[in-house]
């Protein structure tokens, strides 16, 4: 009967796409770049800060597709996670985990996230009250010993759903640059090994290389550890950022992108 119905036009199916989200650009993006998830978000004007505020905004209402009452769920700093963060009424898991230290302003650090999630009933939290970088290896390994610090590292393999922010070293747009424990020459170094994006702390170049120079000096989850994690999504977009994406992209290391719709063409049109 439903096949007659069909046949004859009294039935039809047609996909509707959410309100606000290219569906077309998301399929382009998910085909492109082997994605389980992709999602290009419509915005008035191609502007950082409008990207920011739209896309977190967008991956709060998004959460509850990623992310089940059995997930762990994994965060990293930035200010879009953070603009996500306040936008959620509620978590749809038991647990928050913090994937990186601290790396720039307090307010837009991942602590900051994990407080507002922690705010909700029923999710335990695991926050690392570190900075993101340290001056020496030494100096992180006495770090990583914490007995508060070392139970949020540990929760790292158990995590299933990751949301990290994107940061750009080239042109300048990340936290982890601003962090105090960089030196100028850190900074120099980096960019001459071809640094342009950095996710948690694994430092990405343009031909999706991984830099581990500073592995030993970070408190982070680890290169290993992200891929690991049977869900990584990445919540970003901009013009100062689209060179990071697609960095990170072709690292392979993201299961999925929330981004816009500005950011989407120019990553299609390379």
């Amino acid at each position: 009967m439903l096949d007659e119905a069909v046949r004859t036009g009294i039935i039809r199916f047609e996909i509707v796409s959410t309100p606000g989200v290219d569906l077309d650009l998301s399929m382009r993006l998910k085909q492109r770049f082997g994605l389980e998830h992709a999602v290009a978000v419509e915005l008035p004007v191609d502007t950082d800060a409008e990207a920011q505020s739209t896309l977190g905004t967008v991956a709060a209402g998004l959460l509850d597709e990623l992310v089940g009452p059995e997930d762990i769920l994994g965060l990293t700093s930035g200010r879009t996670l953070n603009v996500m963060a306040h936008a959620l009424t509620g978590l749809p898991c038991r647990a928050v985990v913090q994937l990186a230290g601290v790396a720039g302003p307090i307010q837009e650090s991942g602590l900051e996230v994990i407080r507002r999630l922690a705010s909700f009933p029923g999710v335990q939290p695991w926050p690392i009250y570190s900075s993101l970088v340290m001056s020496d290896a030494q100096t992180a390994q006495g770090i990583m010993r914490q007995p508060g610090i070392r139970a949020a590292v540990e929760m790292f393999d158990e995590v299933t759903v990751a949301l990290c922010a994107i940061g750009s070293w080239s042109p300048p747009n990340s936290l982890m640059m601003m962090n105090p424990a960089f030196s100028d020459e850190d900074r120099a170094a980096l960019l001459e090994r071809g640094a342009v994006a950095e996710i948690a702390s694994t430092l990405v170049t343009d031909s999706g290389d991984v830099i581990h120079d500073l592995d030993d000096r970070c408190i982070a989850v680890t290169e290993t550890q992200l891929r690991a994690i049977r869900s990584r999504v990445a919540v970003a977009g901009g013009p100062a950022k689209t060179r990071a994406i697609r960095a990170v992209l072709t690292s392979g290391l993201l299961t999925g992108l929330v981004t816009d719709v500005f950011s989407a063409g120019r990553l299609l049109a390379t």
